[in-house]
């Protein structure tokens, strides 16, 4: 992060990039394999499963380092700066929920609301690319 602007560093950009892209993958992966490749209702089936849920959560915490690294700068002065306001606020809800709902399929006991939970947590993070992707054309065009 640069101190005198919004705009991330080149390195910011790469870490933050990938581990939200590997992170993405790893739970598009888990899902195609559970939803269209599977046979059963269990949660994990195959090994393959249970590997992309490891590495989905590895990856997820390495969003969350890093989103806590834009907070104090990026955040911060794109606020006070007035920029790409409302976009940002979604892309903030859309984290705040899937981190919500992350860390509830990881504890919640009660399958109704883990089947609700899953859901909303699969189909928010299918997006998340697209909102991502938004977020950064309208920073730019609001430069």
């Amino acid at each position: 992060m640069r101190r005198d602007s919004i705009r991330l560093s080149r390195r910011h950009k790469v870490a933050l990039y990938s581990a939200l892209a590997a992170t993405f993958a790893t739970g598009a992966v888990w899902t195609w394999l559970h939803y269209i490749t599977a046979r059963s209702d269990d949660l994990i089936s195959s090994p393959g499963q249970s590997w992309m849920l490891k590495l989905h959560g590895g990856f997820a915490m390495a969003v969350l380092v890093l989103l806590g690294t834009l907070l104090p700068m990026h955040v911060k002065f794109a606020w006070n700066a007035h920029r790409n306001r409302p976009n940002g606020i979604t892309l903030l809800t859309v984290f705040g929920i899937l981190i919500a709902t992350g860390y509830g399929l990881y504890y919640l006991g009660n399958e109704r609301l883990r089947s609700w939970t899953s859901m909303i947590h699969i189909v928010i993070g299918l997006a998340l690319p697209i909102l991502v992707v938004v977020h950064i054309w309208r920073g730019r065009a609001s430069r």
